[in-house]
């Protein structure tokens, strides 16, 4: 027979993963914030792909055996007050020399460049964290009264046994 701390970490499982889960979305979340709020003064202009290194060729993965494309450094050429300045944009799938894309840079630094802020993936992952850890709460409380039940039974088979 189990005891009655066994049979709750038995009936709590989904707690135990969905809460520490919701807690990690909900902390990156806030590092996601955070980063949006720190490049929302930054100034928005085109920049023109300069130059695209190969970061990691295409290959078929020999643990999963999927394909895996290739990724690319991604370096561009802007122009802020008649100074053109080349950085470092990111790591993507392949774009060509000569695209266009929009960049943010800092104004009283323009060598700080940055992706346009989206807050849609911040407050996704806010929307998942938050669910989560409700989705785990939801499974303790579920779990509780799952417990109370059986205790409930068992002392109802007791009484009826004896």
């Amino acid at each position: 027979m189990l005891n009655g701390f066994a049979k709750f970490s038995r009936e709590s499982y989904w707690a135990r993963f969905l809460i520490p889960v919701g807690i990690i979305l909900i902390i990156i979340s806030v590092f996601l914030f955070i980063n949006n709020d720190i490049t929302k003064n930054y100034v928005r202009t085109e920049a023109v792909v300069s130059r695209v290194e190969e970061e990691e060729s295409a290959h078929y993965d020999e643990y999963s055996g999927e394909y895996v494309d290739a990724t690319y450094r991604i370096f561009v050429k802007y122009t802020v007050d008649s100074h053109e300045y080349e950085a470092e944009y990111g790591i993507f799938p392949r774009m060509n020399v000569g695209d266009k894309v929009t960049i943010c840079y800092d104004a009283s630094d323009p060598t700080k460049i940055s992706q346009p802020p989206s807050m849609i993936l911040a407050i996704i992952m806010l929307s998942l964290g938050v669910l989560s850890v409700g989705g785990g709460i939801a499974s303790i409380v579920l779990a509780v009264k799952k417990q109370r039940k059986l205790k409930e039974q068992e002392k109802e088979w007791e009484t009826n046994g004896n």
